[in-house]
């Protein structure tokens, strides 16, 4: 990996791409992939990303729970890790998001997955800022995951315009005048 900068925890932000664990010999920790950075953090997959999730207020349980609700995927659910500016930040597991060997991938970061037909197998995920990522996983099983984080996409963005315009409906109702009150 070469001289790579390190940190000591790390929160996703928008500009995550993916999150990939490094094992340097001793420890497992994770590869963090920017949009124009890359470099390791001292602690697991699981840990940042459930940091991550209560930095913006929530848990990983509740992001699991609501996914899970919303596409009604049980396994691997992709998760809803905070709203940035009106826009969820998404992230779908390639195993188990307990399992060491998880990687985390930004829904919008993902341009393409493809079979890996070399001698390794796997699948190559191409990201928006031209990474790509080996992975012994199949190319079915991550775009599956793609698409569930797609819907899960979809079932946020309806709910937000749901209550964008209930809010709407509230804000443009007109009411009579306030009748006056004897002691005001």
């Amino acid at each position: 990996m070469g001289n790579i900068n390190h940190s000591l925890s790390y929160t996703i932000c928008s500009n995550t791409y993916a999150l990939l664990p490094y094992n340097d010999g001793r420890r497992t920790w994770t590869r963090v992939i920017e949009d124009r950075s890359e470099f390791l953090v001292e602690e697991s997959t699981y840990k940042t990303v459930t940091r991550s999730c209560s930095f913006y207020r929530g848990s990983m349980e509740s992001a699991t729970l609501y996914a899970q609700k919303a596409i009604r995927v049980k396994h691997k659910p992709p998760i809803i890790i905070g709203e940035y500016y009106g826009n969820p930040l998404i992230f779908f597991p390639t195993h188990s998001p307990k399992n060491k060997d998880a990687v985390w991938f930004n829904f919008d970061a993902v341009d393409l997955v493809e079979s890996d037909d070399s001698e390794r197998g796997g699948s190559i995920i191409y990201l928006s800022n031209g990474e790509t990522v080996h992975l012994d996983v199949s190319p079915i099983a991550l775009r599956n995951q793609h698409s569930f984080a797609g819907s899960l996409r979809r079932y946020f963005k309806r709910a937000q315009e749901m209550h964008k315009h209930q809010m709407a409906y509230v804000a443009k109702r007109t009411y009579p005048p306030r009748i006056q009150h004897p002691l005001d």
